[in-house]
């Protein structure tokens, strides 16, 4: 942590590091339960207490939460609290309002279902230092608790938590942070000015495609995404049951919306569906071990994994027959 210091204070007037805000959407909450929320919370007002820059953090929520509009006393004075509420609003909607009423130089996005990791706050921050970076993003990766939590580590969309590669509280080295060309919403900062000028775009068709749109609009602009892969979050998947299945069929529907010319037929659904249960197949049998998977659970988690991507196909399929049963789910 004092390592971080010097490169993360006082750099306000050299144009790098300025007033930061911290947003909080409260939807997913409403999946991932108040207990992971108070958890979230708790890593976030301890890392924004250790950041002599944090100016702000708001909550913005889609409807009243009695239990957020008292300012925490844990929290250090200097930082303000505030409780945003736009009723009939979404994931994304949520951010972009929150932005709008953030004051901070810097406005950093976390997402009420994640668990920060030591030093995250600090470690997304620092590209920030310097002051042609525009936008940077950490890394999230899927909490592993059990042979469910473990499947879809290894054949989800986030990447691996590898043990070889796990180096929490690791020091910073100025000047070495990559670009990459995706994000995801739950864990990235933008200078006020993008974020401003560059809001998430909010689709009725899709429900949480808008990073991929974003990244190939600031692609479009010229403005790089820089990455600091020390910067992790902890996401959980999707519930069992119904959000399970709501997930991959909007999923499924999604990647059909955003596909174009052979990719959006029937061939292109159905190689998307035996390349994901093939690649599923694979990575759960190669990287089992650093999550610690056990050889016989393989073909449980193979299972998970199929039943998901064959969900995914049944929400491609419903959306090219426009069944209104997929086309309106919202996760």
């Amino acid at each position: 942590m004092e390592q971080l210091r010097p490169i993360l204070a006082g750099t306000a007037q050299q144009g790098g590091i300025g007033r930061v805000s911290i947003v909080i959407e409260w939807e997913n909450v409403l999946l991932a339960g108040n207990s992971r929320a108070k958890q979230m919370l708790a890593q976030v007002i301890q890392q924004a207490n250790r950041l002599p820059n944090c100016h702000e953090i708001l909550i913005s929520a889609t409807c009243n939460q009695p239990a957020l509009a008292q300012r925490p006393n844990t929290l250090r004075d200097a930082i303000d609290w505030q409780l945003l509420i736009h009723p009939g609003q979404h994931y994304y909607e949520l951010k972009n309002l929150g932005a709008r009423q953030a004051s901070g130089d810097l406005i950093a996005f976390v997402d009420s279902d994640v668990l920060p990791e030591d030093n995250w706050l600090e470690q997304l921050l620092a590209p920030l230092d310097e002051p042609s970076t525009q936008v940077c993003c950490g890394r999230a990766h899927i909490d592993t608790t059990n042979l469910y939590t473990k499947a879809f580590a290894l054949f989800w969309f986030f990447p691996v938590r590898q043990r070889s590669r796990v180096q929490t509280g690791a020091p910073l080295v100025k000047h070495c942070w990559p670009t990459t060309d995706h994000f995801f919403a739950n864990n990235i900062a933008f200078r006020r000015s993008t974020a401003l000028a560059y809001p998430f775009p909010a689709s009725k068709a899709t429900s949480r495609g808008a990073c991929l749109e974003l990244s190939q609009q600031l692609h479009k602009a010229g403005i790089p995404i820089r990455l600091n892969s020390q910067a992790w979050v902890a996401h959980p998947p999707p519930q069992p049951g119904e959000h399970f299945v709501h997930r991959a069929l909007a999923q499924g529907r999604d990647c059909y919306l955003r596909s174009s010319g052979l990719s959006r037929t029937i061939l292109g659904s159905g190689w998307r569906w035996i390349r994901n249960s093939g690649r599923t197949l694979i990575k759960i049998a190669w990287l089992h071990q650093h999550v610690d998977l056990k050889w016989y659970e393989i073909p449980a988690a193979w299972l998970i994994g199929l039943a998901y991507y064959s969900l995914y196909w049944m929400g491609e399929i419903g959306t090219m027959l426009r069944l209104k049963a997929v086309l309106s789910i919202s996760i």
